[in-house]
């Protein structure tokens, strides 16, 4: 076997773990509806939580930020096609739009390396206003 083939395995592996991470994710709130509306309150208002649900927040902040991490690094090795990283960055500056997302990020910026951290500070430059849960997107 060669490097290359070891290589293109483990890049393989690597786009796995973050699909995985994604439906743990999801699943996580979906089942847990505390989780879902402690992300809700904390994107909006991260100064209003309790100390408890600071922590809670930051664990699935770290979560998601880690996936956002793997989904850029795959894309500017050229392991994600340009049409599926255009949502996933979509989705990336819209999270980042909201107030409490910011909040979270000044603390915890220091958690990741520079090159990501300049791209979230980038993305959170030409972020729109949030878009909250429950009112509609309109035409554009």
């Amino acid at each position: 076997m060669n490097w290359e083939a070891i290589i293109a395995i483990g890049q393989i592996v690597g786009a796995l773990a973050v699909v995985v991470s994604l439906i743990y994710l999801a699943r996580e709130m979906v089942e847990h509806s505390y989780l879902a509306e402690l992300y809700y309150r904390g994107i909006q208002d991260f100064q209003s939580l309790t100390v408890g649900d600071l922590v809670r927040l930051s664990a699935l902040m770290y979560q998601l930020f880690y996936i956002f991490r793997e989904l850029y690094f795959q894309q500017l090795d050229g392991h994600l096609e340009p049409r599926l990283w255009g949502p996933k960055e979509t989705v990336t500056r819209d999270i980042n739009a909201y107030p409490g997302v910011q909040a979270w990020w000044r603390f915890h910026s220091h958690s990741f390396n520079k090159e990501f951290a300049n791209y979230i500070n980038q993305l959170r430059q030409t972020a729109k206003p949030p878009r909250y849960v429950g009112k509609p997107v309109e035409d554009q």
